[in-house]
Formats: C-alpha cells, structure tokens, sequence
C-alpha cells in the first residue's frame, strides 16, 4: 500500500507548476492530479482527505520558492524532500 502512496505523491509533485507554487490555480491543478491519481486505490473519500492534507502538509513546510526548487530536481530527490506528507497523510485516512 505505502508503494501505492509513493507513486501518487510523485506523480502529484510531478504535475506542472507555475510560478507560485500554492496560488488558488497551482493548488488546485496539484489537488486534481493527486485526486484522479489516489481515488482508484482509495475511493473518493479517502482520495479527498489525503489530498488536502498533503498539499496542506507542504504548504506549511515550504515556501512557493522552496517548493519550486524541491519540483525541479529528480523524482526520487522530491519524493526524499517529501516523503514525510505522504507519510503523515497516509496514517490520517
């Protein structure tokens, strides 16, 4: 289950950004991405809450320019940088 939570906050951190990391537009797009990614291995529910609590997660941790410098290096160096969301989220739901 936790590879699952992996590949769904890649591909969550990999959706494309602009300038503003969490503008109302940017939260969003990652919001859709993490929603359409999560809800086949969680249903809707559970897909909801743990999107909203891992960009919550980052958010609170990271600038928009700390985040923007994190989404440009590697996949397995932003997992690294992020893993503690996903972490933290999966215990929630």
């Amino acid at each position: 289950m936790i590879k699952k939570f992996r590949l769904i906050l890649i591909l969550l951190l990999l959706a494309p950004l602009k300038s503003h990391a969490f503008s109302e537009q940017n939260e969003k797009q990652m919001y859709i991405g993490c929603y359409q990614n999560s809800k086949q291995y969680l249903g809707g529910d559970k897909a909801k809450s743990y999107c909203k609590c891992t960009i919550n997660k980052l958010s609170k941790k990271f600038s928009n320019e700390e985040l923007e410098a994190v989404f440009k290096q590697k996949p397995e160096d932003i997992y690294k940088d992020t893993e503690f969301a996903s972490k933290f989220c999966e215990k929630k739901i």
